[in-house]
């Protein structure tokens, strides 16, 4: 059973379900995680949910302008796995930020997390998942590193990498691996296969080496990832990296999703 746990579905941006449902099909992908995005209410996802019982878990958007405590009772009347954070809110690092993960904690909520790799590798953001070890956080998109506003300072994106990678001693820290397209330069001349065969960039071994599959997942970010490799080239990139073990393979596509989302 594989698990893709990072998709997007809507009528008013991305795509329908059905559409993703053909992808899962085509790919033998069983269940996947539906990622709330940006600006969108959450009750499409919902709907989802609904009509495919167990094929979907939502990761629902968080309103910090709306009452945080109803909000979070909607989430667990609706049973979604998860809360959405974007960390471009100064509150979440303050008290309103630590009170609210201790309730998601409480509720059984994790906690995914959207931002750049300039966060992801700050002293607020190690604060925020140290102070708060009873919450499960996931990093998303690889703590952005392959969309980084530091692509003409190599040296500087590798360091703030490091640091990210350094936060993995934190038990209640997890990692989205997406495809490699998100991390490679696309090839300017592709193969009649697959357009990836290795991990050019080195970014998922580094953070295998760091978290252990253990504490990655895959996520395949459709349908933005079809103006990229495709769905299809996200899943087997990944799966077919080399230095990946049966084991690991198990944790990151299947064992990991499960526990967390399902």
């Amino acid at each position: 059973m594989f698990i893709d746990t990072h998709c997007h579905a809507g009528i008013n941006w991305f795509e329908p379900i059905e559409n993703l449902i053909f992808q899962m099909n085509m790919n033998s992908v069983e269940k996947s995680v539906l990622i709330q995005h940006k600006g969108s209410s959450n009750d499409y996802l919902y709907q989802c949910q609904k009509k495919y019982p167990g094929k979907f878990s939502v990761v629902a958007a968080v309103d910090w302008d709306l009452p945080l405590e109803d909000q979070l009772n909607e989430f667990k009347l609706r049973g979604v796995s998860g809360v959405r954070i974007y960390l471009d809110y100064n509150e979440i690092f303050k008290n309103k930020g630590n009170d609210f993960f201790e309730n998601c904690s409480k509720n059984n909520l994790l906690v995914s997390l959207a931002s750049d790799l300039k966060t992801f590798s700050s002293f607020s953001f190690k604060n925020l998942v140290e102070r708060n070890k009873e919450t499960i956080f996931i990093i998303e998109h690889l703590a952005g590193v392959g969309s980084s506003e530091l692509e003409n300072d190599n040296l500087n994106k590798k360091n703030k990498f490091k640091q990210v990678l350094n936060l993995s001693e934190n038990k209640n820290l997890f990692m989205k691996v997406p495809g490699l397209g998100e991390l490679n330069e696309r090839p300017s001349l592709l193969s009649n296969n697959f357009p990836f065969k290795n991990d050019n960039s080195g970014y998922i071994k580094q953070t295998l080496e760091a978290f252990s599959s253990e504490y990655l997942m895959w996520g395949s970010d459709y349908p933005p990832v079809s103006n990229r490799e495709g769905y299809k080239n996200s899943f087997r990139g990944v799966f077919d990296l080399s230095f990946l073990s049966k084991k690991d393979k198990e944790n990151i596509f299947t064992n990991v999703p499960n526990k967390l989302f399902f």
